[in-house]
Parts: C-alpha cells; sequence; structure tokens
C-alpha cells in the first residue's frame, strides 16, 4: 500500500480511509484542519504496518484517524496495533457486523455483473443525499469503478465478513462517532456499543456517507 502526505498547512495530520467500493477521492470536499494522508490505492484488508512504516519514513509521531465505512474498522486495526501513535480517532458509518447472508448476496451480484453490483450499491449508500450522489454519479462514479477489481473487492467482503467491530477497545483513547440519520447500509441500531462518555453523533438527513454534509464539518470542528 503506498500513501499520499498533502500538506495543507495545518501542524497535525490525519489519516483518511475510505469504504468499500470506494477510493480516496471520495473525500475530496472534506475541508478539515489537518494535513491529509491517503491511501493511493484501493483498500480492502488491515493496512496497519504499510501505514505505520510510512508514518515512520515521515518522522511524523502521532497522527488522527478518520475511517469511514471499512475504513472505520481498518482504522480500529490500526488503533488497537499502534495505540500510541494516535491523538484522536474518527469512526464514520461503523456497522458492528455484516449478516453473512448480507456479504453473500453481494458476493453473488458482484459475480454475475461487477459493474452494476458497485452502481446498486453506491445507489444504496447515498440513499438521502440526493445532490451528494449527482456529484458522485457525474464525478467520481465511472474512475471509481475503473480502480476496482473483481478480487480486491471480494477480499475486501471477506474481511468484512469476519469482523466484529469493538469500541471499547478505544477506551482511553480520544474517540468520535458520527452517523447519518437515515443510513440503510449500517442502520443506527447496528451501530456498536460506545465506551462510556462518547456519544453517537447523528448527522441528519444523511445515509452512508454523512461527512459530505456541511453539518458534518460543522460538528467535526466542535469537540
Amino acid at each position: 500500500m503506498v500513501f499520499e502526505f498533502i500538506h495543507r498547512g495545518h501542524e497535525r495530520s490525519l489519516v483518511l480511509i475510505p469504504g468499500w467500493g470506494f477510493c480516496s477521492d471520495i473525500f475530496s470536499s472534506l475541508n478539515l484542519s489537518y494535513n491529509y494522508i491517503l491511501p493511493k490505492g484501493p483498500v480492502y484488508c488491515d493496512i496497519s504496518t504499510e501505514l505505520y512504516d510510512f508514518l515512520l519514513s515521515r518522522n511524523i509521531a502521532k497522527v488522527s484517524i478518520l475511517g469511514w465505512s471499512l475504513g472505520a474498522c481498518i482504522a480500529l486495526d490500526f488503533q488497537t496495533g499502534y495505540p500510541d501513535m494516535i491523538e484522536t480517532v474518527y469512526v464514520v458509518s461503523l456497522r458492528r457486523a455484516f449478516d453473512q447472508e448480507e456479504i453473500k448476496t453481494q458476493l453473488e451480484a458482484l459475480e454475475a455483473d461487477p459493474v452494476a453490483a458497485l452502481k446498486q450499491f453506491y445507489r444504496r449508500c447515498f440513499l438521502g443525499q440526493g445532490a451528494d450522489y449527482q456529484w458522485f454519479s457525474g464525478a467520481l462514479e465511472e474512475s471509481s469503478i475503473r480502480h476496482w477489481d473483481i478480487s480486491e473487492l471480494r477480499k475486501g467482503l471477506m474481511y468484512l465478513k469476519g469482523k466484529i467491530a469493538n469500541l471499547s477497545e478505544c477506551a482511553g483513547t480520544q474517540l468520535r462517532i458520527f452517523h447519518g440519520e437515515r443510513d440503510v447500509i449500517a442502520p443506527l441500531d447496528k451501530v456498536p456499543e460506545p465506551p462510556p462518555g462518547v456519544a453517537i453523533e447523528v448527522i441528519p438527513g444523511t445515509g452512508h456517507l454523512p461527512f459530505l454534509s456541511s453539518e458534518f464539518e460543522r460538528r467535526f470542528c466542535v469537540p
């Protein structure tokens, strides 16, 4: 895994990890008070060792990390493996676990027609976010599909199939949890139980991509 460091004039750095079927350009409209560290290729499994090596090569001792959907699971992997390198973990659209039947259905759709399966998945992700979907479908959808091959998508589903997200391991770490009010990929009742004292910050009117909302940025800047 290769990473890109984008210096944006800030002292702190934020690792941004996208979800299944998406590339890092899904974060292109975000304007947060950090320098960005982005994976340059598709992410479908634990990348903690590669990220650790990249941070060492850059002499970066601490980062914050924002993981969205599958990326939230991967952010928790890194926090578990390298807790001393973490300032804040931002968990967005995290689901506790996926049903085996859901994974099987998505795999079957993928095997039958990868492009149609991804497009259907994208539409479900953007339910409740019509304007954001128009932007994505016009600007990023085709390039996102081209970036993926079926073996990587399959590996991502297998990673999720065996994953049970547990936020209790973040006790003692600065943690913030964001979720879309209308998310059908990771419904609110399937979010893992947060540690004591940590609230789930629900972004109204959004689906699986609440970070595309201006309300997300406003909340993000006000801990």
